[in-house]
């Protein structure tokens, strides 16, 4: 019994011997070895030389398209040319002033990156000048109360910054009287045209800031009794320079 016994642990052992000698060898990394790679899941796919680079997600770009409303300050340098019909006299005559008002319009970004659009705006004035013709003593004051543009916009966007062309009307008050108004002052609303350029920037969200120039012509005003009889015509061309601070409405 005994010696079955020995020979059954025998057989055992040679048979470990055997497992052990067909299993993979465990192999203990160094001190300067890589850590060991984690199963690669799914096929690998290796580029080829001449495949493109792998693609990113696209960002999107800033949409112009929508409604908005502003502020807007700034002021007007220009000149009026006056003639007086009972002094055979002319001559032109420096107007300058401060704008400040609102602005309301609306954006389309027809296809990347052209953004087309419509731009009102409505700003009290205080541009002014004086001239002193000898029918007119001892001078006559012409003014400006306020100023409005309804205009065109062409634009071409870089993704958040907007420079653009602008074009269209122009409607002001103009007003002219004898220094001390004795007689009251003489009143018109004229329209003319205006035509630009400016540049829009998106701050962040739904903000946005621009700075813009337009060149401004009321066309003529023909000042009688208020002016001591007159009649003393005037023609205004101005350049108003602004800045203005834009919301975006119903932003996504």
């Amino acid at each position: 019994m005994r010696n079955v016994l020995l020979a059954c642990l025998a057989l055992i052992a040679s048979a470990s011997a055997a497992l052990a000698a067909d299993a993979e060898p465990v192999i203990a990394p160094g001190p300067f070895s890589p850590p060991p790679a984690f199963p690669h899941q799914g096929p690998v796919v290796t580029p080829g030389p001449f495949d493109p680079p792998p693609a990113f997600p696209a960002i999107r770009a800033y949409d112009w398209t929508g409604f908005y409303i502003g502020i807007n300050g700034g002021g007007a340098f220009g000149s009026a040319k006056w003639t007086s019909v009972p002094d055979l006299a002319s001559g032109t005559a420096n107007a300058s002033g401060g704008l400040a008002g609102g602005t309301a319009g609306y954006n389309l970004q027809t296809g990347d990156p052209f953004v087309v659009g419509i731009e009102g705006d409505f700003d009290w004035s205080g541009t002014s000048t004086t001239i002193a013709p000898a029918s007119c003593a001892p001078g006559c004051e012409f003014n400006v109360p306020w100023l409005a543009t309804a205009r065109l916009r062409f634009g071409y966007a870089f993704d958040r910054i907007l420079p653009y062309l602008t074009g269209g009307v122009a409607i002001a008050r103009l007003n002219a009287n004898v220094i001390g108004a004795p007689f009251g002052p003489g009143i018109a609303r004229n329209l003319g045209w205006t035509a630009g350029a400016g540049v829009e920037v998106v701050i962040t969200g739904a903000w946005r800031a621009k700075v813009e120039y337009l060149r401004v012509d009321l066309n003529g005003f023909s000042c009688d009794a208020a002016c001591g009889g007159g009649p003393i015509s005037f023609n205004l061309y101005t350049n108003v320079f602004r800045a203005g601070l834009n919301y975006r409405l119903w932003m996504n």
